[in-house]
């Protein structure tokens, strides 16, 4: 049961009927079919209510938090994880972790690394979010030597311990003699063998031998075939090789179950911070379904009040949303001590607005975004109590009026504050004078004692004394009489007319019972279906004229916005051209300063001084009228009321250039008067007295970095159980196919970084991993992993 348990067994029996009626379980089902483990999908099948105000807020606020890193590209490092609740349990009384449950656990703790990390870099933006993801990082110790010891299949690896490598590497041994004598003997005994084979029976080493012969080969028989024809014999020459065999297996498993007993001691040592860290993970995983609910559905966090009341603008159904077809959205407002009466043609959304306001209630508290408009507010409600169906029960012997008032006295029984009432035609089944006013007596009963109440009805009675005021008030669905159907829009104020007769007609009664029904119609009912026709026309014809004056200020704000843009593209090309202008002249200047130094270094090899100055003063003339600040040089003026700033020459510190205002970036420490420049995508050489100092305050941007001086931005190289492949043992013919299968997968999974484990070796898996990686189109770079990612026996590549 998903809200709280009570002191209350028959109230609890209606809240889980209200469930039921208004399809919460199959909400949440939606939802949790959307998370990537099973922990998480059980969580959110049984997702508990928040039980105050404050709890449903953070968990409103958590929501909020995830849906805002999402919209800026930051997202949550979900992942299948199994649940280790059993194992863990196991654990704390005493039994041995299997290497599936270890394993189990290890991924676990993956996933919680990966969520500290996540929880560390938007602790301060997000901290609400992050709090709910926290887990010890005194868990990376456990997590390493899971790691170290299992392999994938949850198998314990040769490298665990110094005695379980020593124990099998003895097993193969005596497997690669047993298997050699057994060749051997498949040889010498070809006559009475019925095949070129041996195999394993009981686990031992057997020949498969001709009933007729076997007394040829000397052994034990431990089997035959189904037919009978062939006797599995384990001959005499094998039976010490294959003794031995089975004394070093044991050997190996007592040094197997040795390291899971120290695996699950370590794991014991930390029980309570494994429990925090699964915790984390379901949260995690929860929340990410939650988000992607909120994303596929355009549902919206609210604020959540702690008064009874809903106050929803937009608002539509969430079940509806799921669906490919566009869902009416309607405004509703309600207050505890209030009866909203909803009146309407069938089929026209009434019940849908019930179920709606049920679910609304619910969502709010399990911290689930409403689809809703964003300002919308949803109060708090202790329960939701709900009579919608038939409830006629022949084992009771009650008829569906008499089911439906004894449900009614039950609701009465529990109506307060901070109750929610949802009643579908109530009254109905009755004489529709009788069934009318005990209707109005009971909404009215339900609104004094405090509850928020809505019901659908048709009867005339009902809407009359809604118009009258009091606690009671009118809403309806409207129908569209030129298109003969409903509209599914709701009005609040405004009673509705049943439009049975309109409704007959468009689902097939034929025309002419119709219009004979019609005239059977008393005057008062013709005059009351004529002016609540004319209401709707006049209701009809206002939204007409609200939508067109909404969509002329939508136009003007189009326009509004694109002439906006427009000047800033304007602004851009200006100073793009500004840009190019500038760095041509100092390009110019540069190619300048060249050309005089070869003239300078020409100059150099004249032997006749005099001519040699002469030539000298010509040459620095023309410099100067080039230079950087010369008269052929554009200026920018100064601004005049830019203050001056100090001139700081390290590197990575922005300077302006005196001749034209361009801002710089410098790129090393002056050296005798000059220092080193980059502007735009040039470097240069510049006289520190023709520089100035650029203030905190100033916005102006350096020029950005050249394109080939850019170094590629890949993603952090994070090595996990689910993106590395263990090639070990793998022959190199076969390898490039399992690194495309698992090159697949990553592209499938939107996975950025993968790691290839080859070991060292002889090298030539090594090689042949990475030039196979290196000739992929899918793949962006390729290097052999560093020390803190396994060393030169891994190798780490980056999708594209």
């Amino acid at each position: 049961m998903s809200a709280e348990e009570t002191q209350d067994p028959a109230g609890d029996a209606l809240v889980a009927d209200a469930e039921r009626a208004l399809e919460w379980p199959v909400l949440l089902g939606y939802i949790a079919g959307l998370a990537r483990s099973e922990p998480g999908r059980e969580r959110l099948e049984t997702l508990e209510l928040a039980t105050t105000v404050e709890d449903a807020r953070v968990r409103m606020l958590r929501v909020s938090e995830l849906l805002d890193l999402e919209a800026h590209g930051s997202e949550l490092p979900l992942a299948n994880f199994p649940d280790v609740t059993e194992a863990l349990a196991r654990i704390r009384l005493g039994a041995t972790g299997s290497g599936s449950e270890l394993l189990g656990i290890a991924k676990v703790l993956d996933r919680a690394r990966e969520l500290r990390r996540f929880s560390k870099e938007h602790e301060q933006s997000h901290p609400v979010l992050a709090a709910c993801l926290v887990s010890d990082a005194k868990l990376d110790r456990p997590l390493a030597r899971l790691l170290e010891c299992l392999d994938l299949d949850a198998s314990v690896r040769d490298a665990a311990s110094p005695a379980l490598a020593r124990a099998r590497a003895q097993v193969r041994e005596v497997q690669a003699e047993l298997k050699r004598r057994l060749n051997e003997l498949v040889r010498r005994y070809a006559d009475v063998v019925s095949g070129d084979y041996y195999t394993e029976r009981e686990g031992r080493y057997v020949l498969p031998v001709r009933s007729d012969a076997h007394y040829k080969v000397e052994g034990m028989v431990l089997g035959s075939s189904g037919s009978g024809g062939t006797l599995f014999v384990e001959p005499r020459e094998v039976s010490e090789l294959g003794n031995r065999l089975r004394v070093r297996e044991a050997e190996v498993e007592r040094e197997t179950a040795a390291v899971l007993g120290e695996l699950t001691l370590l794991v014991k040592e930390r029980l309570p911070e494994i429990a925090e860290a699964f915790e984390a993970a379901v949260s995690a995983d929860s929340l990410g379904a939650i988000a992607s609910f909120a994303v596929r559905t355009r549902s919206r966090p609210i604020q959540v009040s702690p008064e009874a009341r809903f106050q929803v603008r937009a608002a539509r159904h969430p079940l509806l949303c799921l669906g490919d077809g566009e869902v009416v959205a309607n405004d509703i407002v309600l207050e505890g001590g209030q009866a909203l009466v909803i009146s309407g043609p069938n089929a026209g959304g009434k019940t849908v607005t019930l179920k709606c306001l049920g679910l609304f209630a619910w969502m709010a508290r399990a911290g689930i975004p409403i689809p809703a408009a964003e300002e919308s507010v949803i109060g708090w409600f202790d329960r939701v109590l709900a009579d919608i169906g038939d409830e006629q029960s022949l084992s009771r012997s009650l008829s569906t009026f008499s089911a439906h008032v004894r449900k009614l006295s039950e609701i009465l029984e529990r109506a307060e504050p901070h109750v929610l009432v949802l009643l579908d035609e109530v009254a109905a089944g009755t004489d529709p004078e009788e069934g009318a006013v005990l209707a109005a007596a009971i909404l009215e009963a339900l609104a004094q004692r405090g509850a928020a109440v809505v019901v659908t009805t048709h009867y005339e009675r009902l809407k009359e004394l809604a118009t009258s005021g009091g606690p009671l008030a009118n809403a309806s669905v409207g129908f569209d009489f030129d298109a003969m159907r409903p509209t599914f829009r709701l009005k609040l104020g405004e009673p509705g007319a049943s439009s049975a007769l309109a409704v007959a007609r468009t689902y097939g009664m034929p025309g002419a019972l119709v219009d004979r029904a019609r005239e059977l119609l008393p005057t008062a009912a013709i005059d009351r279906e004529r002016a609540v026709r004319e209401l709707a026309e006049q209701g009809r014809l206002l939204a007409e004229q609200a939508r067109a004056l909404e969509s002329q200020r939508v136009r003007a704000a189009e326009q509004a916005e694109r002439e906006a843009e427009e000047r800033r593209a304007l602004e851009r090309a200006a100073r793009a051209r500004l840009d190019q202008e500038t760095l041509r002249l100092l390009n110019d200047v540069k190619s300048a300063r060249a050309e005089l130094k070869t003239l300078r270094d020409q100059l150099r090899r004249v032997e006749n001084d005099a001519e040699r100055r002469a030539v000298e003063r010509q040459v620095n003339q023309v410099a100067a009228k080039v230079a950087v600040g010369g008269p052929l040089a554009p200026r920018a003026p100064e601004p005049a009321s830019a203050p001056s700033a100090p001139l700081k020459l390290v590197p990575g510190a922005r300077v302006r250039l005196r001749a034209n205002g361009a801002v710089a970036t410098v790129l090393e420490a002056p050296s005798r008067g000059e220092v080193r420049l980059l502007v735009g995508s040039m470097r240069l050489t510049e006289r520190v007295d023709a520089l100035l100092g650029v203030s905190p305050g100033d916005k102006s941007a350096p020029a950005r970095m050249p394109k080939n001086d850019a170094v590629p931005r890949l993603a952090e190289a994070r090595r996990t159980l689910d993106n590395t492949l263990d090639l070990r043992g793998v022959r190199v013919e076969a390898a490039a196919g399992r690194v495309d299968a698992f090159l697949d997968r990553l592209l499938g999974e939107g996975e950025a970084v993968g790691f290839v484990l080859h070991g060292h070796g002889s090298g030539a898996l090594r090689s042949a991993v990475r030039e196979h990686l290196g000739a992929s189109n899918y793949v962006e770079h390729v290097r052999a992993a560093d020390a803190s990612e396994g060393g030169d026996a891994f190798t780490v590549f980056w999708t594209r």
